[in-house]
């Protein structure tokens, strides 16, 4: 059992302590001080709290009373200590809660605010964690150029990386309905639900961040210049009636171990209070979009289902789905054009017959001007002061304006619409897309609904009308608001078919235009947002990391770009569905489908996340009875040939190589490889190089092994190594073996002889595996001495 928390009062407060932390108050002025156990970190003296409301000055804490109790919940048991500070000339009483868990390295806060007036008050944010000024502001070993913040973006598409104190912030588009920073300077950062101010001479970090998301917007502000974070909720000028109390929501501060430690403990705390919705098995399937757009047909849906049906074996997926194109128009969904002839209910039960999960397209959140369910309800559109819709997004050649999430007509069409999409068409499977248009800043049917949530509200109704057990994939959604909404999420923009997007004018160029962090939509922006998301895949849902392309027509990607986009999907361990016409690949092409298939049960980390804006260094400890011990993938993703290195962990390790099919010897301290060609990857295999024959790796699978051998077992007494293979991946596939020294007489598969090849050490048979197959190697018995 851990440690209780322990408390008590020092000289400017009550303190409350576990193993990990401790978090010092003072009654003075509500300000509160974390400091790690482990070496002392305390990143600042003073934390306060105050509300904002509109058109006055922020109002601060002052004297405080204060309490401590026994606390639990969904995190867990510690102990709750609440500062209550009255403010009489500001007409409220100020509340501050700071849990400490037993079990937790980090501590959870919310602020209060109860309008003690007799008007009510217009409220437009509470700051739950801010730095003040003097003793207050950041004491952080670097200087604030040499800071790095991590930055999450407010919906799927917006750029999340990490950034340089001195750098320039990301505006997220489309940049008038984004929560946005006050100003753009160097130096000044915007994050939304959570970011992470990395110090790199200590190699310390502090992590701010929402644990709970249903009803306002939480940004973390970072000024590096300033020596200043501060992690406030937005309200929306809500106003405060009077005698009633108002919470932030809960943020966590997080100040102890290394920054990726900490973003996966906040997803894990997001998640459970959150209530995800994490599938057992991520999914894998078949997506109309990137190859036929909005010109698809029932024609196609039927020939890419007819092939997926003859290649069981090479492509194991569960889901079709029919993305955009087969509507009549944004909003009127249930009337199907003409390319769908026989209607979705017949295509879903064609789907199904065939073994396969129907899956369906919306974007319900808006409603485009030219159809007819505004026509009949211009009411349900958000408003602008004016009283005219708000437009969300211009698209498809028409504006679609955000949907009032928190009208009760527009949350029963939504019901009823994915009723009749569900249980009447049979789709057990939907995509929710463009879900940012009910977020929108504007006026509502219900003045108390702000933002976060309205699109909550509408979140619920669609999830009515689906089902507990169906399949719901968000996408152009807000993030952490949508924990719990959804089983699966997009968390980065569209893959793009170009590895960078360029103007016209650009692409003429002979040079290609450098890689800025706020580039438009592209393989290498959809691959960035994968790596530095990643830690929410199995936290917060199945991570979408978009569609793998590896078509050769109606694309301008290169096979050193596809590699590295499929390697990037494989090793996230996230969705992976197929967007391209099947029976149009070549054999070989098709291949790198099936290396991504079943996807991987674990996500690899991104090493460099704090060192540069597009990580470029992946460390998987992938488990499993027969595979590798560990799987390290290094990506050029400048413009130019340039050469990579990685350290690696003590020990000397067999290494084989993904994409080459090729052993590069037992390597020891750093893994390195010179001159590799813009855009491309290693992934590399790494086994101990151990005193006795052993399982190496395999390329039948991204896991090279982890999945395609079921279970490796060395018989000393008979000198057998026996590898059991798994009609998982491509079937042709490499198989290396390390000797132990020995000498290897005969390899069977099956009990037909293969050949083998390679060092004295390592040794590789190439063997096709369609059903599932054992190879036996013989090792020539070592004479006694």
């Amino acid at each position: 059992m851990p440690e209780a928390v322990s408390s008590g009062l020092g000289r400017n407060g009550p303190w409350l302590q576990n193993r990990w932390l401790r978090v010092e108050t003072r009654q003075d002025d509500g300000s509160i001080s974390p400091v790690a156990l482990d070496g002392g970190f305390r990143p600042t003296e003073r934390a306060v709290a105050s509300v904002q409301p509109r058109g006055r000055a922020p109002v601060g804490f002052e004297r405080c009373d204060y309490d401590i109790r026994p606390y639990e919940d969904a995190l867990g048991r510690g102990r709750l200590l609440t500062l209550v500070a009255r403010v009489p000339r500001h007409g409220v009483t100020l509340r501050r809660e700071v849990v400490l868990y037993d079990a937790a390295p980090f501590c959870v806060m919310r602020v209060g605010v109860t309008n003690d007036g007799a008007a009510p008050i217009a409220l437009d944010a509470l700051h739950v964690f801010a730095t003040a000024e003097g003793r207050g502001r950041l004491q952080l070993a670097s200087k604030p150029a040499d800071w790095r913040v991590y930055r999450n973006g407010w919906q799927s598409w917006a750029p999340t990386m990490s950034l340089g104190g001195a750098q320039l912030d990301v505006r997220s588009a489309p940049p008038v309905l984004a929560p946005e920073p006050p100003e753009t300077s160097p130096g000044r950062f915007a994050s939304d639900d959570v970011g992470v101010l990395y110090d790199p001479a200590p190699a310390r970090s502090l992590l701010a961040g929402a644990v709970t998301a249903r009803d306002f917007v939480t940004q973390v502000i970072v000024d590096a210049p300033a020596r200043r974070v501060d992690a406030r909720c937005l309200l929306d000028g809500i106003l405060l009636g009077p005698g009633e109390t108002l919470w932030s929501e809960r943020i966590t501060v997080d100040i102890v171990g290394a920054p990726d430690e900490q973003l996966a403990r906040y997803g894990d705390a997001l998640g459970r209070l959150m209530g995800a919705r994490v599938p057992a098995t991520t999914p894998a399937g078949w997506c109309s979009w990137y190859y036929f757009f909005t010109q698809v047909s029932e024609d196609d849906v039927l020939r890419n289902l007819r092939f997926l049906e003859g290649h069981r074996r090479e492509l194991p997926v569960q889901t079709v789905q029919i993305d955009d194109g087969y509507q009549a128009d944004i909003g009127d969904w249930l009337t199907v054009n003409e390319k769908f002839p026989h209607g979705m209910a017949w295509l879903g039960s064609e789907i199904k017959r065939a073994g396969y999960t129907p899956g369906i397209w919306l974007a319900p959140f808006l409603l485009a001007e030219s159809s007819k369910t505004y026509a009949a309800h211009p009411d349900w559109a958000v408003r602008a002061d004016d009283g005219t819709p708000i437009v969300a997004q211009h698209n498809w050649q028409r504006r679609n304006f955000g949907l009032d999430g928190s009208h009760p007509e527009a949350q029963a069409w939504l019901t009823g619409l994915f009723r009749e999409v569900c249980d009447g068409w049979g789709y057990d499977y939907v995509k929710i897309d463009f879900l940012f248009g009910a977020a929108i800043a504007g006026h509502r049917h219900e003045p108390a609904a702000t933002r976060v949530r309205a699109y909550r509200a509408a979140l619920d109704a669609v999830r009515r009308g689906v089902g507990e057990e169906r399949f719901i994939l968000g996408c152009g959604a807000l993030m952490a608001p949508s924990v719990g909404a959804f089983d699966g999420n997009r968390i980065g923009p569209d893959v793009g078919l170009w590895w960078r997007f360029l103007t016209h004018e650009e692409r003429s160029q002979p040079q290609p235009r450098p890689r800025t962090p706020d580039d438009g939509l592209s393989a290498e922006t959809a691959i960035r947002n994968t790596l530095t998301r990643s830690w929410m895949h199995g936290r917060l849902w199945a991570n979408d990391p978009d569609c793998l392309l590896v078509r050769t027509d109606r694309t301008v990607l290169t096979l050193d770009e596809t590699r590295t986009l499929a390697s990037v999907i494989g090793l996230s361990a996230g969705m992976m569905l197929s967007s391209d016409d099947l029976d149009r690949l070549p054999p070989e092409r098709l291949e790198l489908i099936s290396m991504l298939l079943p996807p991987l049960p674990g996500a690899a980390v991104p090493v460099d996340l704090f060192e540069r804006d597009m990580p470029e260094h992946l460390d998987l400890v992938p488990g499993g009875t027969g595979g590798p011990a560990r799987i390290v993938a290094l990506f050029n993703f400048e413009d130019g040939v340039r050469d990579l290195a990685a350290p690696l962990p003590p020990g000397r390790w067999h290494a084989v190589e993904l994409w080459d099919a090729r052993y590069l010897g037992v390597v020891e301290d750093t893994l390195s490889f010179a001159a590799v060609a813009p855009h491309a990857c290693r992934v590399v295999a790494l086994t101990p190089a151990a005193g006795e024959p052993a399982l190496v790796a395999t390329t039948a699978h991204i896991g090279m092994g982890t999945l395609d051998a079921a279970s490796s077992a060395w018989d000393a007494a008979g000198g057998r190594l026996r590898v059991a293979l798994a009609p998982v991946g491509r079937a042709r596939r490499r198989v290396f073996f390390a000797t132990g020294g020995r000498e290897p007489v005969a390899a069977r598969l099956d009990g037909e002889r293969v050949e083998w090849s390679g060092s004295e050490d390592v040794r590789s048979v190439d063997v096709t595996v369609e059903r599932g197959a054992v190879l036996e190697v013989d090792f020539r018995a070592i004479a006694p001495r």
